[in-house]
């Protein structure tokens, strides 16, 4: 019924079948035998039931008594009249096809950026999720990736360090290259606010009725370029989301040691 109704709706042909995944009674089933398609699907029917909504994925668990459903568990953000509300949610999913270890749940996920970059990257990052990547207009030979939330848009782009050795003064460099690129865009675009620490730089700023800002670091090498927008109609919680998420991402390019 479900795999029917993402079809029908969303146009999404996804290897499940089974119930609602409402309780562990009533699993959705996943029928592949893949642990990335599986990972997949699971991601996109979160992103199909709760994307009007701010929403995470927060843990996954084998369910206690049977151990061959797993427990997904989110929590989404909406507005209820007047009041912003924060509630749990959960799927359960019959993962019995992918042969689990005991006690194993299906990692949340990701992907690799291949031999160039030698690492990868979250699907998630706090409310953010992936949607797409492709070549960067600028700097030459970068790569782009757009992570996307309710009324929000980031872009994050990664390129070569020279000689794979950022530098603070590297760093600052790149943030201003990316203000003057914004500037052809918006003319007399200045910042908000600034931020400068150690690996990181950030400025903030008006981009006609949207609010953006800018984030740089380094991670393995490369220059990480973070560029934040919020759409004219996004509220308070929008952009709460929107630092929790920057604040995740930069995280994960700065692990503590």
């Amino acid at each position: 019924m479900l795999r029917d109704l993402l079809l029908k709706d969303f146009g999404l042909d996804l290897p499940i079948a089974g119930g609602s995944g409402r309780n562990a009674e009533d699993p959705i089933v996943i029928a592949t035998d893949s642990l990335y398609l599986a990972v997949e699907a699971q991601d996109s029917i979160a992103a199909c039931l709760f994307g009007g909504q701010q929403w995470r994925l927060v843990a996954k668990q084998p369910d206690p008594v049977r151990s061959t459903v797993e427990c997904c568990q989110y929590e989404i953000r909406f507005i209820d009249g007047e009041q912003l509300v924060a509630e749990p949610r959960q799927l359960y999913f019959d993962t019995s096809r992918l042969k689990l270890a005991p006690g194993r749940s299906t990692p949340a996920c990701g992907f690799s950026l291949g031999e160039r970059f030698g690492f990868g990257l979250p699907a998630q990052f706090g409310w953010l999720h992936f949607e797409r990547m492709g070549p960067a207009a600028t700097p030459a030979g970068a790569l782009r990736l757009d992570y996307a939330a309710r009324q929000t848009e980031v872009s994050l782009t990664l390129y070569p360090a020279p000689d794979r050795t950022p530098t603070e003064a590297g760093l600052q460099a790149e943030l201003e290259q990316a203000l003057a690129e914004l500037r052809v865009e918006f003319p007399g675009l200045q910042p908000a606010s600034e931020n400068k620490s150690a690996n990181l730089r950030y400025a903030s700023f008006d981009a006609g009725l949207r609010f953006s800002a800018l984030a740089l670091t380094s991670y393995q090498g490369n220059y990480c370029r973070i560029r934040l927008t919020l759409a004219p109609s996004a509220i308070g919680q929008d952009f709460q989301c929107l630092m929790d998420s920057l604040s995740a991402m930069l995280s994960h390019f700065n692990p503590r040691s």
